[in-house]
């Protein structure tokens, strides 16, 4: 008789953990309650930055070409570089930089400004001015 007892001891354990795996799986898949969906937060405007990375403050220029390296806010508008303080020019994007190809430059003292400019052409940031010497 204790076999007996056993056997029904166990098929009704078993039956009942059938039952409540049953039931945790129903509310597992249940559908949430549609809720209100949270206003996206203000993403936080990216601050701006532009800076002239080479040639460093006084470096000393020589040769027939120098590759002026730029830094500056990604994505957003395009960098501008005046020696002298003439006219501005185009820099040109490469590996996460702005680019210049200065050649044909005269010895002596330059200076060397960079702007970050929006795409309507509104100046959004100036760099630091560099001095350097070519020889």
């Amino acid at each position: 008789m204790a076999v007996k007892k056993t056997k029904k001891t166990l098929g009704a354990k078993l039956a009942a953990d059938i039952n409540k795996a049953k039931s945790e799986v129903a509310v597992m898949e249940k559908p949430k309650a549609a809720r209100p969906k949270k206003a996206a937060p203000k993403k936080e405007q990216q601050e701006l930055y532009v800076y002239l990375d080479y040639p460093t403050e006084n470096e000393i220029v020589s040769g027939l070409h120098y590759a002026i390296r730029i830094g500056a806010t990604e994505t957003v508008g395009n960098v501008e570089i005046s020696f002298d303080g003439g006219e501005w020019l185009p820099c040109r994007p490469a590996a996460g930089y702005w680019w210049y190809d200065w050649g044909y430059f005269t010895p002596g003292s330059h200076t060397i400004a960079a702007r970050l400019r929006s795409e309507a052409g509104k100046t959004l940031k100036k760099a630091e001015v560099r001095h350097c010497e070519v020889v």
